[in-house]
Formats: structure tokens, C-alpha cells, sequence
């Protein structure tokens, strides 16, 4: 992607636009995808339930070197992050890790 991107950036500034005015697109591009990703795509982590948060620890883990462990840390985790959540005073969960 980021390959993609500055060859665009190249071809706009080849066309006499400042690249000031390509990173300022690309700044304001990025608020806009962060923005978009947090109201139509992100899931809160209330909604899932244990074994999809267990799911994603093995995702996040299977890179490391468990072998047969890693069950055991993935549930180690999920353990882990549910032991310190908190209840800000806005009413939104908080973790402290």
C-alpha cells in the first residue's frame, strides 16, 4: 500500500501539485479511514465472547514459540486482560495494562 501511495504522491507532484498539498490529502485520507473503521467496523470487546477473545490470543500468539502451550497462554491472556478490567466514570471499560 505504502508503494502504491508514493508512487500516486510522485505522479501528483509530476502534475505541479505541492507536496505539502499531497501529504495534507493524505493526512486528512487517513482521519477520514480511522473514522469510518471506528463507527463501522471496530467490535467492542464486550460483545465477543470468551472463546473469540481466546481466538485472538492464538492469532496474536501463534508467531511465538508455544508449541503445545499454547492453549494455556492463550487462556492465560484472556484471564490476564479480564482480571483488570475497570469501569471508568464515563461508563466505558477500562484496562490497565
Amino acid at each position: 500500500i505504502a508503494a502504491e501511495l508514493l508512487k500516486r504522491a510522485n505522479d501528483l507532484v509530476k502534475c505541479h501539485i505541492h507536496p505539502t498539498s499531497v501529504i495534507a490529502g493524505y493526512r486528512l485520507a487517513m482521519k477520514e479511514s480511522v473514522k469510518f473503521i471506528q463507527q463501522n467496523l471496530a467490535v467492542k470487546v464486550e460483545s465477543l465472547g470468551v472463546e473469540t477473545l481466546t481466538q485472538v490470543a492464538r492469532t496474536s500468539l501463534a508467531s511465538k514459540l508455544l508449541g503445545a502451550e499454547q492453549d494455556f497462554f492463550c487462556q492465560m491472556v484472556v484471564d490476564a486482560m479480564q482480571s483488570v478490567k475497570t469501569t471508568g466514570s464515563d461508563g466505558k471499560p477500562k484496562f490497565s495494562v
